[in-house]
């Protein structure tokens, strides 16, 4: 679509975006995942393969690293700001 190749388009998207596709494709999901926790009341089970990630253990771990929070204590959290 952008008469690029993988690897070339790959070299482009981390030069202008600091991150590459990867990464910036797991943040996205992340982000989604942190709004499907507060918005809806799934299981975390769900909301991992809503979000687009294949392996439950991969989500725990990748949510962790990006909030500092497991997916429950996200949630949890939330409960008592809100309430």
């Amino acid at each position: 679509m952008v008469s690029m190749t993988v690897p070339a388009f790959c070299r482009y998207f981390r030069k202008t975006s600091g991150k590459t596709f990867i990464q910036f494709v797991n943040e996205y999901r992340l982000v989604h995942a942190a709004k499907l926790l507060h918005e809806k009341q799934i299981s975390i089970t769900d909301v991992c393969f809503e979000s687009g990630f294949n392996n439950f253990s991969h989500f725990n771990k990748q949510f962790k690293k990006f909030t500092g929070k497991s997916p429950s204590v996200y949630r949890n959290e939330l409960k008592v700001v809100l309430t």
